[in-house]
């Protein structure tokens, strides 16, 4: 019985230190994070993105891969200009354009020619907005 209070507690200890260390790991980039859009003019975004996706008409199964591979990229790419990161204007406009390169061949093997065509279109919007907020200039493709 002794042998298993040990072992509980020593579980317990070091589940709970590594909680800790999570959570602190996680203030830690919540501290350091910078907002680019406010929380109004992110929704908005994510309304007329979601609205715009819906006339891609994907079904269901390619809707969820889809918004999967965006979710995983649009986090990347929220984290770039966190304080502890650094970049310069020029690095972070490098990056994100290597997270979009990454994103959009995860997303085109999913999407029939035209749905590619329309992500891109839609992204490209997004993009406007996000070098408009940060005082870059846009070059259209």
């Amino acid at each position: 019985m002794g042998t298993f209070k040990f072992t509980f507690v020593l579980i317990f200890v070091f589940t709970f230190n590594t909680l800790m260390s999570q959570s602190q790991k996680q203030l830690e980039r919540e501290r350091n994070k910078v907002e680019v859009l406010t929380v109004e003019e992110r929704a908005n975004l994510q309304l007329l993105f979601y609205e715009r996706t819906k006339a891609m008409n994907l079904s269901e199964d390619v809707e969820e891969e889809y918004y999967r591979y965006l979710l995983h990229y649009v986090y990347d790419m929220q984290r770039l200009d966190d304080k502890d990161k650094d970049f310069t204007d020029e690095e972070m406009k490098i990056e994100l354009s290597k997270l979009v390169t990454k994103m959009n061949s995860r997303i085109e093997p999913i999407l029939t020619d035209d749905q590619f065509k329309l992500h891109k279109k839609n992204w490209n919007n997004i993009m406007k907005v996000v070098y408009f907020k940060n005082d870059w200039e846009w070059i259209e493709e």
